[in-house]
């Protein structure tokens, strides 16, 4: 099993460490009269919610993969396309999340949205450093140039 783990698999593997660390450590705090409040990944908004979702899904690639878990993906779905689609979302809720953050005033960024950022950049590496499938799908053209309307 060691064998096949590769650098990809390694870079998701860190962002699923990071990215549940993440999801419990404060991503933004602010003040509300005379009380400081924390907020963590879950109760950041929906998108919190979404990044666990998109590191719970890449743990669940991870297991796939190494068919520790039945394989239910491979089949229908490249595993580049699945981490792609996976890391976009997942960098996708990060940058939302910064924006929301930066037009709410008075927020200051803790420590979890930092890790949450560094695991959707290691989402990113891990998904360019996924290899496309062996036996390359045809192209449109090619499928209709196969079938041939006599």
């Amino acid at each position: 099993m060691l064998r096949r783990v590769n650098g990809a698999d390694r870079a998701a593997a860190l962002a699923v460490l990071l990215g549940l660390i993440a999801a419990f450590v404060p991503w933004y705090s602010y003040m509300s009269a005379t009380a400081r409040v924390t907020v963590n990944g879950f109760r950041a908004s929906l998108l919190g919610d979404l990044f666990f979702l998109a590191i719970a899904a890449t743990a669940l690639l991870l297991l796939m993969r190494h068919r520790v878990i039945e394989d239910v993906i491979s089949e229908r779905l490249d595993e580049r396309q699945a981490f792609s689609v996976v890391a976009a979302v997942a960098a996708g809720t990060v940058l939302l999340q910064l924006v929301l953050d930066a037009m709410g005033g008075g927020r200051s960024l803790g420590f979890g949205f930092l890790l949450a950022v560094f695991a959707a950049i290691a989402l990113g590496v891990a998904a360019w450093l996924k290899r496309p499938r062996e036996g390359a799908r045809m192209t449109v053209r090619q499928m209709l140039q196969e079938d041939t309307f006599d």
